[in-house]
């Protein structure tokens, strides 16, 4: 299922956040308002609406989590201005929102494994000296160099760079850029 409008207020939303035009918290508000039914971007994956979504918001979010500190209001801007290369990635993710194109790629929780422990694992990593966190970060770290091996990862969230050439020649905003003009 592609859910165009909720992926274009994403876009504008991610954006906004991203050349520091509103901050992570008024970020958070607007997608509770109209993308996440009232949920925080990092715990959508509780909701009911996450398991029959338009399968690149639940991805799209936790990426959006990453990219501020949630334990205090600012702007993406001065000292919390994103590093230069992670705008080539959240200009494909907006490219990406901005299309009706099936997400492909399977879900990967990205999500450090200990925000998801259980009591028991939680107590286990005390008694093994932090060793049963260490492996399962280690086992989270091969899990994902084998998910990046399933499809072009330099173009995720495409999938194939046809896709990804085909949605940039639609772009009319860069279309002259990709003739050379600019």
């Amino acid at each position: 299922m592609i859910d165009i409008e909720r992926r274009k207020k994403l876009a504008l939303h991610l954006r906004h956040l991203s050349v520091g035009l509103i901050s992570n918290d008024d970020f958070e508000e607007n997608l509770m308002d109209n993308v996440t039914y009232g949920w925080l971007p990092e715990q959508y994956y509780r909701s009911e609406e996450a398991k029959s979504d338009d399968k690149i918001i639940q991805p799209m979010l936790e990426l959006c989590w990453g990219l501020y500190d949630d334990t205090r209001n600012h702007k993406l801007k001065g000292t919390d201005k994103l590093p230069k290369e992670s705008f080539k990635v959240i200009g494909r993710c907006i490219l990406f929102l901005q299309s009706s194109q099936e997400y492909e790629w399977p879900y990967f929780d990205t999500n450090n494994p200990l925000f998801k422990f259980s009591l028991g694992e939680i107590i286990l990593t005390i008694l093994s000296l932090g060793q049963y966190y260490r492996d399962k970060r280690k086992e989270k770290e091969l899990a994902y160099a084998e998910f990046q091996k399933l499809g072009n990862f330099e173009i995720w969230p495409f999938f194939n760079e046809q896709h990804y050439k085909e949605q940039l020649e639609l772009q009319p905003f860069l279309k002259a850029k990709l003739s050379g003009a600019l």
